[in-house]
């Protein structure tokens, strides 16, 4: 099997939760695009900023890597968007 290596890629979307605990507390999230697509937040220092920000718009810069055929999303940097920011 091939391995590939993370891309360098800028993204916008929604933070959505990705997982849930048994409290329904989010313990993970992720960004939707308008085209539907969803990276997953790998839960670095940034990725963990980022959590206090569910339900807003965003744009981050980063590295994505397809794992298991989940794209995960490691957070360079991002900037939080006006709400009508994005559109499909």
């Amino acid at each position: 099997m091939r391995r590939r290596e993370p891309i360098e890629r800028t993204i916008r979307g929604i933070i959505l939760p990705s997982d849930l605990d048994d409290d329904s507390d989010v313990t993970g999230i992720g960004i939707e695009t308008a085209d539907g697509e969803e990276y997953i937040i790998f839960m670095d220092r940034i990725g963990e900023e980022m959590m206090s920000f569910v339900d807003r718009q965003v744009e981050a810069t980063g590295t994505v890597k397809d794992m298991y055929g989940e794209l995960i999303f490691t957070v360079n940097s991002y900037s939080l968007l006006d709400a009508n920011a994005i559109r499909a």
